[in-house]
């Protein structure tokens, strides 16, 4: 069994500053890290060092930003055996402008992560099985994601999807997964429905579910989470923690999660396992030089 990931490759580049500039404002950083990204590569790496065995899938450029966005995958043991190598355009780029309390924001240069289609589509198939989990985020062309599905339910494969960055114009075929996992911010652009609490977080969950997800969880940040099945609506609180840097959070979460599943833990402690993960990834700088390993994780949920 393996954790298959679907998705994209970047490069961040992390600008530290006390509040985030509003349009026309200039400020100034306290510094600068750079650092691998994207929020396949974060799922991948994330799921790798929760204990999974994991299988990467996306696109790099022909250039010096590759060899940087890949070194912690090498180096962690994931299989980038399924990388493909544009000629056309440069790997993914993240700006990303982190506060001192540890939120932020994003703005992203697709690159080669747009460059993903049949080729690795065709070995998505090659390689995935009937005990494999699927991972997908939206940072890839929306066509990829929904031919990608496709394959899965063909072959059997369980499906989870982060629908970040999130878009209105979704086409609905995307909503038919096994597992759905949207922030709060992401839920209330998909339904057209603040979501801002827990009342109106499991509002969401269950409607996500009557889009055709048979599982959706609402993520709240440090609120915590919510998570809708069949059997009801359940609510899992946050993680006290002090947090310094979010940037990768939710990618921790989802590969987190995907890894314990991976290992047949029931849905509950999979849920609480990944909630931690997150959490204690938000206690470092960088996202995934932050991300945290089972044992760690294990120790702090001890």
């Amino acid at each position: 069994m393996s954790v298959v990931v679907l998705g994209s490759i970047n490069l961040d580049l992390i600008a530290q500053i006390d509040k985030i500039p509003v349009a026309g404002e200039t400020r100034i950083a306290q510094g600068l890290l750079t650092s691998p990204g994207g929020k396949g590569a974060n799922q991948a790496l994330a799921a790798r060092r929760m204990g999974a065995e994991v299988i990467l899938v996306g696109m790099v450029g022909d250039d010096a930003f590759a060899m940087q966005a890949l070194r912690i995958l090498r180096q962690d043991g994931v299989d980038l055996s399924h990388i493909g190598v544009s000629r056309q355009h440069t790997t993914g780029l993240a700006f990303i402008t982190v506060e001192s309390g540890g939120q932020n924001a994003i703005t992203v240069v697709p690159g080669a992560n747009y460059e993903l289609g049949s080729e690795a589509l065709g070995q998505l198939e090659r390689i995935l099985t009937p005990q494999d989990l699927l991972v997908m985020q939206a940072e890839i062309p929306f066509e990829v994601i929904e031919r990608a599905l496709m394959i899965a339910r063909r072959i059997g494969s369980q499906v989870l999807w982060d629908p970040a960055p999130a878009s209105a114009q979704f086409p609905h075929s995307l909503f038919h997964v096994n597992v759905i996992t949207p922030n709060q911010t992401e839920a209330s652009l998909l339904l057209g429905t603040p979501v801002t609490d827990v009342r109106s977080a499991k509002a969401a969950a269950r409607q996500l579910r009557t889009l055709g997800a048979e599982i959706a969880i609402v993520k709240l940040g440090a609120q915590g989470l919510v998570w809708a099945t069949a059997h009801g609506v359940f609510y899992e609180p946050g993680i006290a923690v002090h947090a310094v840097d979010a940037v990768g959070a939710g990618d921790v979460f989802l590969g987190a999660l995907a890894a314990r599943l991976d290992a047949k833990d029931p849905w509950p402690q999979a849920i609480k396992i990944a909630n931690h993960a997150a959490a204690l990834s938000t206690t470092q700088r960088g996202a995934q030089p932050s991300f945290p390993w089972w044992k760690d994780v294990r120790q702090m949920i001890k």
